[in-house]
């Protein structure tokens, strides 16, 4: 494993404006569900022959533009003959309070024919947080020859920082009434889980092992979807990870002992925590130089 050089900090300008085009495109779940995701899209100036698209994956509540790490990397793709896709998946904002997990499939799926329609014929995804769990679900179930790499971006255990925040007995009471909610169909019933506000179902999805969501990134689990990976990875956490059941450097080791992809490189960030506050712009253009060495 040959872990990206991290360049000194540097921050994101506090004041800029890029070049690009805001997009859209429709998500078809089935015949009665069907939606509309909207984006930033960089086309590199002069792209590589042969170069993916970078494609930008947000975690919880977030969405294509906030936060300097989704900008640091509009501004460095580029400068690495990359094009850049940024863009809104079913868990922005506050619809992530009722998301089902499952529609990151065709959440992603859209993305996919959206850059086919664009003749990008290879796609890198970049998953932030909850994004690591949704583009890792995706590729280990449509195995997409297209996908070049995956970058998890603090892939934390969702299911055992909240077992540790909330303490297991809070936490079994938790999952016991939101199964009864569940089963009730309380459409304005919600869940507090300690940072998150989530409908019973949502809550259920990270807190409960029989749905995918929750088994994921369980590192003490049999990381089934993961081991499914067969392209290049590369995972990322900060040292001061402050979503992490077990020390960061140890979540990178597990990933690292259990892939069953050709390459996985790893990366400890110094001094930085969940969102690598100070550490944007060197760890997007390190991840930028990873993508183009593959």
């Amino acid at each position: 494993m040959t872990a990206p050089v991290l360049p000194p900090a540097e921050p994101v300008p506090e004041a800029w404006d890029l070049p690009g085009s805001l997009v859209a495109f429709p998500v078809r779940a089935s015949a009665r569900r069907a939606w509309r995701l909207d984006g930033f899209y960089r086309r590199a100036p002069s792209p590589a022959p042969g170069s993916p698209l970078l494609v930008f994956v947000h975690g919880m509540g977030s969405d294509f533009y906030h936060s300097s790490l989704k900008k640091a990397f509009l501004l460095a793709a580029p400068e690495t003959r990359l094009s850049v896709l940024s863009f809104n998946n079913s868990g922005t904002g506050r619809a992530t309070e009722t998301e089902r997990f499952r529609d990151c499939l065709p959440d992603l799926d859209a993305v996919a024919a959206w850059a086919r329609a664009r003749r990008h014929r290879r796609i890198v995804w970049v998953g932030h947080s909850t994004g690591c769990q949704k583009i890792a679900y995706w590729q280990a179930l449509r195995r997409s020859p297209a996908t070049a790499a995956l970058v998890l971006l603090a892939p934390a255990d969702d299911y055992a920082v909240t077992r540790r925040d909330l303490g297991p007995r809070r936490f079994d009471a938790l999952v016991a009434r939101a199964r009864r909610l569940a089963a009730a169909g309380d459409p304005d019933a919600r869940i507090r889980n300690g940072y998150e506000t989530f409908s019973p179902r949502r809550f259920l999805s990270i807190a409960d092992t029989r749905n995918p969501e929750a088994n994921l990134f369980r590192y003490d689990g049999p990381l089934t979807h993961f081991r499914r990976l067969a392209c290049p990875l590369l995972a990322v956490f900060g040292e001061d990870e402050e979503f992490a059941a077990i020390p960061p450097a140890d979540m990178l080791a597990v990933l690292a002992r259990r892939t069953r992809s050709p390459r996985c490189d790893t990366l400890l960030v110094p001094a930085a925590g969940h969102s690598f506050r100070g550490a944007e712009l060197p760890l997007a253009r390190a991840v930028c130089r990873w993508i183009r060495s593959q």
